[in-house]
């Protein structure tokens, strides 16, 4: 055990999970190295069975502690890890606001709770008493976080109308993207998918999950062979609980030739310079989706649903276009449009590219999450709490 305080950075799932857990991983190799002069780091996750580069190589240690049950038993265990760690800052991502258990952990030791939220979607605020009781609980010095981080604007403008968190204590670190050394040359994708070179690659990257929509892409690709185009081809790459049903339904639709559903790949880099375009109906991400990000670093012209939570990062008819949400007629004229238009597609893939590479940088989205420990967390080495404050906001 090391003879400084701790901060301790919370891992929901097990070491090994995939998808957008590198992101997190960043985000705490990055805390690590700044707390290191004043805090010893310490990574809890609920099991450990493969620890990635990233964090065998950042000044951590990685502990297995579930920290998501609340049964007597874990909760004292928690308490004691805490307890002979010697924590003071702790960083939980995609927790509440607040918390009677948070009143536990001060009593152990801790002295700061840093909540930084990543769930997707739409909230509905709320009224009345409802309202104010979240106020008074979010409010309260004990068992209410110290400061709440958004994975981008969006996320905490809901922090504050939703949680009813104090919006001076609400920041954002708008999620981005590590740049590429060099620009990805892309794969023969028809080749690779057995896809006819007639058919333009419409291509969407995400968990196999219904909060996809992925229903939604098939009832475009019905509509528009009911009209006689079958000239677009949907390619989905990711696996999850749905993947089957997907399958399944475009095939009752009567589209399954017109999709591919591969499943997981390790070559997306590859893989997306070598599509048409890309199709992102997501019911809700954090205002934007780190797919949609590297659909425009890859050079591709995105569409996307009106949704708030969706299109944060695409502006129509200047990085991608966007449709109605839930509306198959004008989401289908939109995928004629680009598959139909290669200039149109060249004019957006190639201004969206420019914006990710000055707007969502991942170097931009630590700087700022870094700013924003700073000014939650008073345990912050002080040679550094000018790192990111023109990037931070409350």
């Amino acid at each position: 055990m090391s003879e400084r305080p701790g901060l301790l950075l919370v891992g929901n799932f097990d070491s090994d999970v995939g998808y957008a857990w590198w992101l997190m991983e960043s985000f705490w190799a990055a805390m690590a190295e700044a707390y290191q002069p004043s805090l010893a780091a310490y990574v809890a996750f609920p099991r450990v069975t493969k620890v990635s580069q990233r964090l065998s190589e950042a000044p951590l240690r990685v502990i297995e502690q579930d920290f998501r049950s609340s049964s007597a038993g874990d909760l004292w265990t928690q308490l004691k890890t805490l307890r002979e760690l010697r924590i003071r800052t702790l960083y939980l991502s995609d927790w509440s606001t607040w918390k009677f258990r948070y009143l536990l952990y001060r009593i152990a030791g801790v002295e700061t709770i840093i909540v930084h939220d990543h769930t997707p979607g739409l909230r509905t605020a709320p009224s009345g008493w409802k309202r104010k009781l979240k106020q008074v609980l979010n409010r309260a010095p004990m068992i209410a976080a110290d400061g709440v981080i958004g994975a981008t604007e969006f996320v905490r403008r809901r922090l504050i109308e939703v949680a009813c968190f104090p919006p001076s204590r609400a920041w954002a670190a708008p999620n981005g993207l590590a740049p590429q050394a060099n620009r990805t040359e892309g794969s023969d994708v028809h080749a690779a998918f057995d896809i006819p070179r007639s058919q333009a690659i419409m291509v969407m990257v995400s968990r196999a999950n219904r909060y996809k929509n992925v229903e939604f892409v098939v009832d475009c690709l019905a509509t528009l062979k009911e009209q006689g185009r079958e000239d677009i081809h949907f390619l989905f790459i990711g696996d999850g609980p749905h993947r089957e049903e997907f399958r399944t339904y475009a095939a009752r639709r009567g589209v399954d030739g017109l999709c591919t559903f591969p499943g997981r790949r390790s070559d997306v880099a590859q893989i997306l310079p070598g599509c048409t375009m890309a199709f992102h109906p997501a019911r809700g991400e954090v205002g934007y989706s780190l797919s949609i990000l590297e659909y425009m670093r890859a050079g591709l012209a995105v569409l996307v649903p009106d949704n708030p939570s969706v299109c944060g990062a695409t502006d129509h008819g200047e990085t991608g276009l966007v449709y109605r949400e839930d509306d198959v007629a004008e989401a289908s004229a939109c995928l004629m449009s680009l598959a139909g238009d290669q200039a149109l597609r060249a004019r957006l893939g190639a201004q969206g590219a420019r914006v990710v590479d000055q707007r969502y940088r991942l170097e931009h989205t630590h700087e700022a999450l870094l700013g924003a420990c700073a000014a939650i967390d008073r345990r912050f080495p002080r040679k550094l709490r000018a790192v990111g404050q023109g990037r931070v906001s409350p």
